[in-house]
This record gives C-alpha cells, structure tokens and sequence, in this order.
C-alpha cells in the first residue's frame, strides 16, 4: 500500500510544479529538488499517519517489541477480578454474601486441616486472618511432596487495599500480590517418609504488630508429636519460635508430681495474647493418659523476656484477647437486588463501551487533522523555499546586468 503510494506521488512530479508552483521554470534545478525532498518527507508524514491507524503489533521496532514485551513486577501486575459464566437461560442463581467474623472465637479454636485435594493439587492455600485494622491478611500456603508423602508450609502476608469496603479488600485479596518472602517457614527437608508440618495463625496483638502463630508436627499415621509457639513481630520481622514454653511445662510437672513426660503424650495449645498486656501469649496444656485428657494449667510466655509462668490449674481464668478477623458466609442475596445489580452493571457498561468509542473516534479526527495540517505546512514551507529561491535568482541576474552594463 506505502509502495503504492509512493509510486503514485512520484508519478505525479510531471504536471505537479506547473500547477502546484507556478513561478517554477523546466530549468531550475534547485527548486526541482525542493519539491523533490517535500513529496518524499510527505510519504514519510502518510506512512506515519497510515500506520497509527492500524494495530501497532506488524510496526514495531526492535526496541518497542523489547520494551512491551518486558516481565512485569508482581506490583506493576493488575488482577482482574474473575467473571463467573452465566448461563442465559437462567433467571435466578443464588449469589453467597460475606461478612467478617472474629477468627479466634472461640479462643484456641482456629486449626488448619489438610484436606485430601492437597495430595492431588500438591498446594492448597488455607484461611487466612484479617489484622484487627484490616490492613493486612495472613494466610498459610502448605505444600505436598508425593514421593515422600510429607508436607511442609510458609506463611505469607498480603497488604489489603486501603481504598475498598472492609469486605471487598478481602474478597479482592489476590496471592498474586503476597510479599515474596515467607513471615514464617517450617523445616523443608523431606527425606523422613509420612512427616508433616503445618503452621496456623492464632491471633494478632491488640496494637496489630505482633502475630502469634503454632506450628505442628507430625507423622501422617501416628498422629500430632508436638506443638511449637511462634511470635512474628512486624516491626522488626523477626519470627521467633518458643521451645522453651514446652521445656518449662515439663520441668514443672516432673518436680512437682514426678511425671516423665518421655513417657507421656501431651501438647501445648496456643490461645492468644493477654487481655491485659499484649506482650504475653497465652496457652494451655493437656496430657493424653487415659480416656479423659488431663489439664496441665494454662501458662503464659513474655515474647520479649522469655518468661514462662502458669496462670491457673483450673481452666477458668483465661484474659484472652480476640483481634484478628476471617471471612465467613452471611446470607443469600434476594433475586431483587441481583436483579437490580444486573440492570446497573449493564448500563454502566453500555455508557463504558459508547465512551470508549467517542474517544477513539475523537482521538482518530484529530489525528487526521494533524495529519492534513503538517501536510500543508509542509507544501506552505515548500512554497517559501521557492519563492525565496526565485528572488535570489532574479536578484543574482539583476548584479550580473548591472555589472556588465559597468564593465565590471
């Protein structure tokens, strides 16, 4: 089409100076060559303009093709949100509405299990807990390992978006958008068969900077061998695990019964932070010994100090406080409002698709207006260039008159 072009302007070079440039003499090379570099720059102007009009994927230069084609950041990356299919002939499909709900409610309740999709899928990404300001989530990512038949975990921290509903930043949450580097790990090593190790988020501090995670371990066939109390601490992130909280538990129980717990299963079970002072967990302790598990007192450990202590042997007394949130089921939306919703969306979106084409419209009348512009002035500078041309020559020949009539 451009060597059609092309072709087309420069067999028009005959007649275009006895029409267009009247004042141009068969003679004057110079102003043949003006008219000459106007029409090839005028092809080059077209083709630009041609160009812009069609999709810009056959046009590229090496350079544009290298920078589009360039890997995103996870931060540069938009996720849309998915769009559930609908059929057309359905009329009413019952859509869940969603609430947030306190997480560790009842306290020491919030346990990650490990459904049978995990040996299939070989990860699954559990709940996870809203921070009590819900600016951020939390969530456990556990992984499969088939050849060993163990199982491992990292938690991860999504940032919420500040600018939604307390519902919709959560429901948006995308793993896309999760911190590359896990707030807390377990051990990865997966020679031992039937090993597995799980992390679970209990609850966040009252001032949402700290996050008091268990970690479990055990093996597929003999059930849970132990619990571990993790803190991470936001300000500093640093994650720091507690095997002292356990070693406490038992010297406690040895020297005041005798009890070897070598001999003994047991567990710890983390509940929380303090009611009253969020630089402490709270947890508790059972004992396996017969049908009736036994209560070893709930304890308390300073995440600062390391200070373990026993608060009570009763079970009663437990100042836990409740912060973190999850999502969780709240109703069924009334086929009204669906409808409704429905209607809005669908105008909003034919106004969308009807702006979208005003502005290509508008953008493409202005660029042909740009276009046709450069080209006459373009021919108007071509003009110009003749003209004074013209003049210099009538002048050049009038000195040379002059000079001949003087004898100079």
């Amino acid at each position: 089409m451009f060597e059609a072009l092309a072709g087309a302007v420069m067999a028009a070079k005959v007649h275009f100076s006895q029409i267009k440039y009247p004042l141009m003499k068969k003679r004057d090379r110079g102003v043949a060559e003006c008219i000459y570099q106007n029409e090839v720059e005028k092809i080059e102007v077209t083709e630009k303009y041609e160009k812009s009009k069609m999709p810009e994927s056959g046009y590229m230069t090496v350079e544009e093709y290298e920078a589009k084609s360039r890997a995103k950041t996870k931060a540069e990356i938009k996720v849309e949100e998915a769009q559930i299919p609908k059929d057309s002939n359905m009329v009413y499909v019952p859509q869940k509405k969603f609430k947030l709900v306190k997480y560790n409610d009842p306290i020491g309740s919030p346990e990650l299990t490990l459904p049978r999709k995990l040996n299939f899928d070989r990860q699954i990404n559990a709940q996870g807990i809203i921070s009590g300001d819900k600016t951020m989530m939390v969530y456990p990512a556990v992984y499969y390992y088939a050849e060993t038949d163990c199982t491992t975990c990292d938690l991860f921290l999504i940032k919420l978006d500040s600018s939604l509903t307390d519902t919709e930043k959560v429901m948006k949450a995308n793993i896309i958008q999760k911190e590359e580097k896990p707030l807390i790990s377990t051990a990865k090593e997966i020679d031992a068969k039937f090993i597995f190790r799980t992390l679970t988020p209990i609850d966040f501090s009252s001032d949402n900077k700290k996050l008091a995670v268990k970690e479990k371990v055990g093996h597929r066939h003999d059930g849970i061998w132990k619990t571990d109390l993790w803190v991470y601490n936001f300000e500093t992130k640093q994650a720091t695990k507690y095997p002292q909280v356990r070693d406490a538990i038992i010297n406690y129980w040895a020297e005041k019964e005798g009890i070897d717990f070598d001999e003994k299963r047991w567990d710890i079970y983390p509940l929380g932070f303090d009611e009253n002072d969020d630089s402490r967990v709270i947890l508790s302790a059972y004992a396996y010994t017969g049908d009736v598990p036994k209560f070893l007192g709930t304890w308390s450990v300073d995440v600062g100090g390391n200070i373990v202590q026993p608060i009570d042997f009763e079970g009663i007394n437990v100042p836990v406080s409740v912060i973190g949130y999850r999502l969780a089921e709240d109703s069924v939306k009334d086929i009204s409002e669906i409808e409704f919703e429905a209607k809005q969306a669908h105008e909003l979106e034919k106004d969308k698709n009807k702006q979208i084409k005003e502005a290509e419209k508008f953008d493409e009348k202005v660029k042909k207006l740009e276009y046709e512009r450069q080209l006459r002035q373009m021919d108007m500078e071509t003009m110009i260039k003749i003209r004074e041309r013209k003049l210099q020559q009538k002048e050049l020949k009038k000195n040379k008159l002059k000079n001949g009539l003087t004898g100079n």
